[in-house]
C-alpha cells in the first residue's frame, strides 16, 4: 500500500463521503428525530474539512508558485458559494409568499439581507435566534449561520496564513506555520470554553468562538506538511491498512455517537469532540487511503452527495421550515422530505447553476471582475429583490387553512369574519413592566398598588405579566393592596426549570424564587396569592417543556411537577395564605396576528381547544380537591368564549396579542368576568374587600 503524500495535494473522494455523513446528520436533527437530537456536529464535521481543504489548497499553491493568490481565491471561493445561495435566498423569498403570511414574512427580510451579505450568524446572535427558540418562527435563513462564520474566516484566513509563511521564510524555520494556526486554535477554543458556561448562544454562533474549529483542519493540514516528526509517528500509528481501517471506522462510528442524544454533553463539549474526533478520521483516511474505510467513504455514491452537500445544506432547512408550515409531518415523515427534497433540488443545482459556473474558462483570467460582480449582485438583490418580494401584501395561496368549523350561529359568524386588513396592535400590549423593580432586599417595592383591604399577590412569568393591568385595574376599584414577583418564563413552582434557549433565564428564575419564597411573599404576607404561568406540559406546545431542577431522581416529570407543585403549596399556605391556580390557557401553536395577515377570514387561523386536561391541570384540580385553601380556575371560556373552538379574533377585536399571550384590551374589557370568577371560586370569602 502507498502512503498518501503529505506535501502534495489533489482530490480526496473520501472527503467527499466524510461531508456525506456530515450533512445527513445535520438534515436529520434539524427534521425533528429525537435520536439525532445532537446532529447538529454535522456543522463541526463542515467546519473542520473546510479549515483542512482550504489550507492544502493554498499551501500546494504556495510550494508551486511561492505565493498565495488572494484574488483568485477569493473569486474561487464566490464562484463556488454564492450563485447558489443568491439563487436560493430568491427562491425561498418568492416561496414565501406562497406560504407565510404578510407578517411572518416580512419578519424575515432583515435574515435575509444578512444571509446574503454573510453576517448571519452575528445578526441572529443580536436577535437572539436558534433552532430551538422559545414560541418562535424559525427563519428559513437561519441556517446561514454556519455560511456566514466560513466566508468571514475565508476572508480574514488567507492573509494570517500569507503573514505566517512570510515570518516562516524570513525565520528560516517552516514550522512556524502550524505553530501560529495552533496558538490562533487556542485561543479561539479559550474563547468558546470561557464564553459557553454563561453565554451558549454567543459560544455557537460567534465567529471567535468557532473558528477553533476551522482551525483544528488548518493546522492538520500545515502540520502534514511542515512538521516531519508528525508525519513520521502518524506514519508509524496509522499508516497500515488495518490500524488506519480501524481507527477510521471507530472515528465514524464516534462522530455519529456523538450526534445522537446518548451522551451527556453540552453543545460546547460536543462540538470540541466533534471536531476532535473529525481531525483524527481525516488523519486517518489520509494515512491509509486504502483502509477499509477510506474505500467506504470513496464509494461514488457518498462521493456524489458528498460533493453536492452544500446545495443539500442549502436547501433543506428552508424545506423543512415551509413544509411544515403547509403540512403536518411527523419527524419521520419530515426526514423523508427533508433528504429526498434537499437532494434532488441540490443535485439540480449542481449541474444546471454551480459547476458551470465553477468551470466557466473566461471567468478565470477575471478575479478582480468576479469579486466586484459577485458583492454587487449579494448587494443588489438583497436591496431590490428580498425587500419589495417579502414585504409584499399577497395572502399566500398554499397556507395551511383551518378546518374548524362550528354547528351553533355564533360560532359560524365568528369563523366567517373577513380577516383584518391590517392590525393595532398598540392596544393589545401591556405597559412595560420592569421585574428588576421588585428587590428581594426590599419586599415593599414589589408592591404596585396599596389599599384598605386585602392583600393579593400575584406570582408567575411572562402570562402574569400580562394581567397585571387587569389586576392593577381591580385593585384601585377594590381597594386591596397587590404585588407582583414575576420574571420571563419562570414558573412559580420552586423545583422547576423550562428548556429555555438562554440557560441564563433559567439561573435567574430560580435565584429570584428562592428570594420570593425566602423574603418577599413572608414579608408581604398576603392574604392571596395568584399563580399564573404558560403552558409547559409535553403536547402542550412544541419546545420549552418543564425541566427539573437539579436531579430528578429518573422520576418522569409529570411526577416532578406534581411533587414541585404540591411543595411550592405548602410553602405559599404556611402562613395562612389561599392559593389561586390559574389554569394554563389553551394557546394555538401558531402566533394568531401572523396567521391573520394572511387570512381571508377569522376562521383560517381558528383552532380546537385540547379537551383532555394536561398533567399540570390534572394536578391543580388534585389539589383543589384536597386543600381548603387551594383553588384551581379553568379560565379558558374567557379566552375562547366558542369553545371548544378558539379564534384570534372576536367582534373586531384581538383576543390573542401572540402566541402566548392575551391581548391587553381584551383582559381589561373582560375585567369583570375576571373578577367574578375569584369571587364564584370561593377564594375571597371572609376577606376584607372594597
Amino acid at each position: 500500500m502507498a502512503d498518501a503524500q503529505p506535501d502534495t495535494w489533489g482530490y480526496r473522494p473520501a472527503i467527499d463521503g466524510m461531508r456525506t455523513i456530515a450533512i445527513y446528520l445535520v438534515v436529520l436533527f434539524h427534521a425533528g428525530l429525537v435520536r439525532f437530537a445532537n446532529g447538529f456536529v454535522g456543522v463541526d464535521v463542515f467546519f473542520v474539512l473546510s479549515g483542512y481543504l482550504v489550507t492544502n489548497v493554498m499551501l500546494q499553491e504556495h510550494r508551486e508558485s511561492g505565493r498565495v493568490r488572494l484574488r483568485r481565491f477569493y473569486a474561487r471561493r464566490i464562484r463556488r458559494l454564492l450563485p447558489a445561495a443568491a439563487v436560493l435566498v430568491v427562491t425561498v423569498c418568492l416561496a414565501s409568499q406562497l406560504v407565510l403570511p404578510r407578517l411572518t414574512r416580512a419578519g424575515y427580510v432583515s435574515d435575509a439581507r444578512a444571509a446574503l451579505l454573510y453576517v448571519a450568524n452575528w445578526h441572529f446572535l443580536s436577535s437572539s435566534t436558534g433552532y430551538f427558540a422559545e414560541g418562535a418562527s424559525p427563519s428559513p435563513f437561519l441556517h446561514f449561520w454556519s455560511l456566514a462564520i466560513e466566508e468571514q474566516f475565508y476572508f480574514v484566513y488567507p492573509l494570517a496564513l500569507i503573514g505566517l509563511l512570510a515570518l516562516a521564510r524570513r525565520r528560516g524555520k517552516a514550522t512556524w506555520v502550524p505553530a501560529g494556526l495552533l496558538l490562533l486554535l487556542l485561543l479561539s477554543l479559550g474563547r468558546q470554553l470561557w464564553v459557553a458556561p454563561s453565554d451558549p448562544n454567543r459560544a455557537y454562533y460567534a465567529t471567535d468562538a468557532r473558528l477553533y474549529q476551522l482551525l483544528a483542519g488548518a493546522c492538520l493540514a500545515a502540520g502534514w506538511s511542515y512538521v516531519a516528526p508528525l508525519r513520521a509517528v502518524a506514519a508509524r500509528r496509522l499508516g497500515r491498512v488495518t490500524a488506519g481501517g480501524l481507527v477510521g471506522w471507530l472515528t465514524m462510528v464516534a462522530i455519529v455517537v456523538a450526534a445522537t442524544d446518548t451522551v451527556g454533553l453540552s453543545v460546547s463539549v460536543r462540538g470540541v469532540v466533534a471536531a476532535g474526533l473529525t481531525v483524527v478520521l481525516i488523519a486517518a483516511l489520509e494515512l491509509a487511503p486504502a483502509a477499509t474505510a477510506s474505500r467506504a467513504l470513496a464509494r461514488p455514491p457518498a462521493v456524489y452527495l458528498g460533493r453536492i452537500s452544500y446545495g443539500t445544506y442549502l436547501w433543506h432547512w428552508p424545506l423543512i421550515v415551509l413544509a411544515d408550515v403547509v403540512f403536518d409531518m411527523s419527524p419521520l415523515q419530515m426526514a423523508v422530505v427533508a433528504t429526498v427534497g434537499a437532494t434532488a433540488l441540490s443535485a439540480l443545482s449542481y449541474q444546471l447553476l454551480e459547476t458551470p459556473i465553477r468551470r466557466a474558462k473566461p471567468l478565470d483570467p477575471r478575479p478582480r471582475t468576479v469579486v466586484a460582480v459577485g458583492l454587487a449582485c449579494s448587494v443588489l438583490i438583497a436591496i431590490f429583490v428580498v425587500g419589495p418580494v417579502l414585504r409584499s401584501r399577497a395572502l399566500p395561496a398554499l397556507a395551511a387553512r383551518s378546518s374548524v368549523t362550528g354547528s351553533d350561529t355564533s360560532t359560524a359568524a365568528a369563523l366567517a369574519a373577513a380577516a383584518p386588513q391590517s392590525l393595532d396592535m398598540a392596544v393589545t400590549e401591556p405597559p412595560q413592566y420592569n421585574p428588576d423593580t421588585c428587590k428581594i432586599a426590599e419586599p415593599q417595592s414589589c408592591v404596585l398598588h396599596h389599599g384598605s383591604g386585602m392583600k393579593l399577590h400575584l406570582i408567575g412569568d411572562s402570562n402574569a405579566m400580562v394581567v397585571i393591568p387587569l389586576f392593577l385595574q381591580l385593585a384601585e376599584q377594590y381597594d386591596f393592596t397587590f404585588s407582583v414577583t414575576a420574571r420571563v418564563g419562570c414558573p412559580w413552582q420552586e423545583g422547576l426549570g423550562w428548556g429555555a434557549q438562554d440557560p441564563k433565564l433559567v439561573e435567574h428564575c430560580v435565584a429570584e424564587r428562592k428570594g420570593w419564597y425566602d423574603t418577599v411573599i413572608p414579608a408581604l404576607d398576603p392574604d392571596v396569592i395568584v399563580t399564573v404561568h404558560v403552558p409547559r406540559d409535553k403536547g402542550s406546545r412544541a419546545d420549552a417543556f418543564f425541566e427539573p431542577v437539579g436531579a430528578d431522581g429518573g422520576r418522569s416529570i409529570d411526577d416532578v411537577v406534581a411533587d414541585a407543585t404540591n411543595a411550592s403549596l405548602d410553602r405559599l399556605t404556611a402562613d395562612g395564605a389561599r392559593v389561586v391556580l390559574l389554569e394554563p390557557l389553551p394557546y394555538d401553536r401558531q402566533d394568531p396576528t401572523k396567521c391573520l395577515s394572511g387570512a381571508t377570514t377569522v376562521g383560517d387561523c381558528a383552532y380546537r381547544a385540547n379537551t383532555t386536561p394536561f398533567p399540570t391541570e390534572v394536578t391543580y384540580r388534585a389539589a383543589d380537591a384536597a386543600r381548603a385553601d387551594v383553588v384551581s380556575i379553568d379560565a379558558d371560556r374567557l379566552a375562547c368564549p366558542l369553545l371548544p373552538v378558539c379564534v384570534p379574533m372576536l367582534d373586531g377585536e384581538l383576543v390573542f396579542r401572540n402566541q402566548f399571550h392575551l391581548s391587553n384590551k381584551w383582559v381589561l374589557d373582560h375585567a369583570d368576568a375576571w373578577w367574578q370568577l375569584l369571587v364564584t371560586s370561593g377564594v375571597l370569602d371572609g376577606l376584607p374587600v372594597g
